[in-house]
């Protein structure tokens, strides 16, 4: 994945640059100061996604966005938050308001690797976990199902079980909801990976996951679209 920084201010540019040091998968190609000199590489190179202010001279950050001929994603990293309503008009993946923390960033970040691709050989998609002092990549086609634990979840995977430091309702937010849906208030699930289910619990693998009442309606709705 290609990336160009957008922003007149260069201590926001290093600490963007410094938050995507450890995704390999990323390049940057780019960091500009303001739209002109993002729309020159724009032209030349093939860019997958835009880290973008809005208040820059010239031309502002969302000006530039609507005169796009073909879009990339965008994530907006801006101080202001009156922007917000017009930039998700704009269907922006993330709106960032500065000061930024690694934990927000890391949000964004992973709604980007989540999000389908048209590449036509791109057949799976990822996030990452932070999992003690690492980054590490779990695709998602792998997660059989998510267990929320007070102020940390289990990923259990295929092939491995993950812990993470973060809370549930973060990883919902996160993870596709066509394919990752909450059943219960401690539990996340693949839906692809549910071998049977009622309406008080389902089976992944060899394990039982209950079925919370606040979560039953929309979860059951969700598996009669696959019913024969």
């Amino acid at each position: 994945m290609t990336c160009i920084i957008v922003d007149d201010e260069p201590i926001a540019q290093d600490i963007i640059e410094s938050y995507l040091e450890p995704f390999n998968q990323i390049e940057i190609l780019g960091k500009c100061s303001n739209a002109i000199e993002a729309n020159k590489i724009i032209v030349e190179q093939s860019i997958d996604l835009i880290f973008l202010d809005i208040e820059m001279p010239h031309l502002d950050g969302l000006s530039f966005v609507k005169n796009l001929e073909k879009r990339p994603k965008i994530i907006i990293t801006t101080a202001y938050r009156e922007y917000a309503l017009e930039g998700y008009e704009l269907n922006v993946i993330d709106y960032l308001l500065k000061p930024i923390s690694h934990e927000r960033f890391l949000k964004a970040l992973n709604r980007v690797l989540a999000a389908p691709s048209t590449a036509a050989n791109s057949l799976q998609s990822y996030i990452y976990l932070k999992v003690d002092a690492k980054m590490v990549q779990v695709y998602l086609d792998k997660i059989l199902y998510i267990e929320g634990l007070s102020n940390y979840v289990r990923v259990y995977c295929e092939d491995q079980t993950l812990i993470t430091y973060q809370k549930l309702s973060h990883l919902s937010d996160v993870l596709p909801k066509n394919i990752f849906m909450r059943s219960h208030r401690s539990y996340i699930v693949n839906i692809s990976r549910i071998k049977s289910y009622t309406s008080h619990d389902l089976e992944i693998g060899k394990i039982s996951i209950p079925v919370g009442g606040s979560f039953k309606e929309d979860l059951l709705n969700a598996l009669s679209k696959y019913e024969a």
